[in-house]
């Protein structure tokens, strides 16, 4: 085989290697855009949820409690000490009634 048939067939190899690997980066890369797209969309609904049950309230401990047990985000929740832990936030109590709000 002469020296330019074996040079065309490696260059070809390696330009189907390098496309199938680019191939499969971008696409990839589109499902994992996707994904965090939903998980942030999914947090902000959730976040706007707790500021609205938030704002329904007196901002008591016992009312926080009726509101977010009514709602999947407050359901595993343990009202017994005075931090509450919920799923991206937490929400601290003093003297029974709403202190202040944190981030886990």
């Amino acid at each position: 085989m002469n020296k330019w048939k074996i040079a065309f067939w490696c260059c070809m190899t390696t330009l189907l290697i390098v496309v199938g690997i680019s191939i499969y980066s971008t696409i990839d890369q589109g499902y994992s855009l996707s994904y965090l797209q939903d998980s942030y969309t999914e947090k902000e609904t959730e976040l706007d949820n707790v500021i609205l049950i938030l704002n329904e309230t007196d901002l008591s401990k016992t009312g926080i409690e009726k509101t977010l047990k009514k709602h999947k985000i407050g359901e595993s929740a343990n009202f017994k000490r005075d931090t509450v832990s919920l799923d991206e936030l937490k929400l601290i109590f003093r003297n029974d009634k709403l202190f202040k709000v944190t981030r886990q």
